[in-house]
């Protein structure tokens, strides 16, 4: 698999800004104004077709490397196969192949189920990143051993005055290490810290232990806001986010 996929699979990044590209999501096509105003509709649109992007890429290579890969492996299937293709017709041969193949394609799929969910979280670090780079939000990017966390508007401010910066950190999924996510934001100290995510699966108990107990804000897209977690202050939507906590600090940034 890392012979197939490498120098043939696109980078994160390649992908992600090819999807921004493709939506039009990209300063001269959209202005800070409206990418600020629609963040919840761009991020969500961002987020469903890089998946696209992605699977097109995947198809290309996999389709054509996969089975070449797995005949230099497995060169004796791939003759017994075509002895018995040649004896007994070429649905036969092909049966004969998948039941020998069948381990290693079951590996296989493991191995891209894998790999996409470590894509999707660097993805999501990504698409957030270039959402804030369209609204033109200044921030300094810093990888942590399980999240990635961005200093609004950059640590200078943070290390004067920690009560006008905000920090964002962002996990596409809250079903793993996502309270050693909550307790390193916890040790920042800092009293401005935001929870991004992409998962439509959120539940009371994740909103209790990291609102309530932590005091730590959870960005959530606004239809999980709105049917789940309407009277949770602790628990903004991405447009109120974006429209209302942002320009709150901008306010104060001006001041320091």
């Amino acid at each position: 698999m890392h012979r197939v996929r490498k120098g043939r699979l696109p980078t994160s990044e390649k992908i992600v800004r090819e999807t921004f590209e493709q939506l039009g999501f990209v300063p001269g096509k959209i202005t800070p104004e409206v990418a600020q105003r629609d963040f919840n509709r761009i991020l969500l649109e961002a987020w469903k077709e890089t998946l696209n992007v992605l699977e097109r890429y995947e198809r290309e290579v996999y389709g054509e490397c996969l089975a070449q890969e797995l005949a230099k492996l497995r060169k004796e299937d791939f003759n017994a196969a075509d002895l018995e293709a040649k004896q007994h017709g070429f649905a036969s041969g092909v049966s004969l192949l998948f039941k020998r193949w069948y381990p290693y394609l079951a590996e296989i799929f493991l191995s891209i189920s894998q790999s996409r969910k470590q894509r999707g979280g660097k993805d999501f670090e990504l698409q957030f990143a270039m959402m804030l780079d369209l609204i033109k939000l200044p921030y300094k990017r810093i990888d942590r051993q399980y999240r990635v966390d961005f200093v609004i508007p950059s640590d200078e401010v943070f290390s004067r005055n920690r009560n006008v910066a905000m920090i964002a950190s962002a996990k596409r999924t809250l079903r793993e290490r996502w309270r050693e996510v909550v307790e390193e934001l916890h040790n920042t100290r800092s009293p401005n810290i935001f929870l991004i995510t992409a998962d439509s699966d959120v539940t009371p108990n994740h909103a209790k232990y990291i609102c309530e107990h932590y005091r730590i804000h959870l960005v959530v897209w606004d239809e999980v806001k709105d049917h789940r977690f309407r009277d949770e202050p602790l628990v903004l939507g991405y447009t109120e986010w974006a429209n209302h906590r942002i320009p709150f600090f901008k306010q104060q940034w001006s001041l320091t």
